[in-house]
C-alpha cells in the first residue's frame, strides 16, 4: 500500500491533551507538520474549521485546522472515567503550525531508530546504503471500516448491563 501522507506521522512520547473549539477535551493520537489525529468523545463534522488548543510543557499552542474526517472508533473512558463512545478525527492544519509544535514532531522523529532494512547489493556487488527513515505509525491497511451500533446496545453498555454475558 502506497503512503499518501505528505509528512511522516508520529506518536507523541507522552499523552498530549488538547481542546477542540476551546471546550471539547481530546487526546492527540498522532501528529505531523500538516495535521493531527485526535481521539474525543464527540463527533466532529467534516469540512468544518475549528481551533485546536494543545497543552505542551512550555504552555498552550493554538492551531487552526479543518476537520477532514471523523469516525466512531470504540468505547473508552472520558475525563470523568465514564464509559463513552470515542471518535477519531483527522484535522489538517490551515497554516503552518507554531514552532513549539514542530519541535515536538522533530524530537520524536530524532529519537526514532531507523528500521532494519537489508541493504540491496549494487551492480558491482558492493552493498548500497539504504536511506535512513524514521519509524512512524503504519497506515491502516484494511480500508474503510463501517461501524453499525444499535442505540439500545449503546444504552446497555453505558449503563453497565451490556458488559457481561447475558444469561
Amino acid at each position: 500500500m502506497n503512503e499518501r501522507r505528505g509528512a511522516p506521522r508520529v506518536q507523541p512520547k507522552k499523552p498530549l491533551a488538547a481542546r477542540v473549539k476551546a471546550f471539547l477535551p481530546a487526546r492527540i493520537v498522532d501528529l505531523s507538520e500538516l495535521g493531527v489525529q485526535l481521539e474525543l468523545a464527540t463527533s466532529l463534522r467534516p469540512q468544518v474549521p475549528c481551533d485546536l488548543r494543545i497543552q505542551l510543557d512550555d504552555g498552550e499552542v493554538v492551531v487552526r485546522g479543518l476537520v477532514r474526517r471523523c469516525r466512531a472508533w470504540g468505547f473508552g473512558l472520558d475525563e470523568r472515567d465514564q464509559r463513552v463512545l470515542l471518535y477519531r478525527a483527522g484535522l489538517e492544519f490551515e497554516t503552518k503550525p507554531p514552532e513549539a509544535l514542530l519541535q515536538v514532531v522533530a524530537s520524536v522523529l530524532e529519537k526514532a531508530s531507523p528500521p532494519q532494512v537489508p541493504a540491496p547489493s549494487g551492480a558491482a556487488g558492493a552493498p548500497e546504503q539504504a536511506p535512513e527513515q524514521p519509524v512512524v505509525r503504519a497506515p491502516h491497511g484494511g480500508g474503510r471500516v463501517k461501524v453499525r451500533i444499535a442505540a439500545e446496545q449503546v444504552r446497555k453498555v453505558l449503563s453497565g448491563r451490556g458488559s457481561k454475558d447475558e444469561k
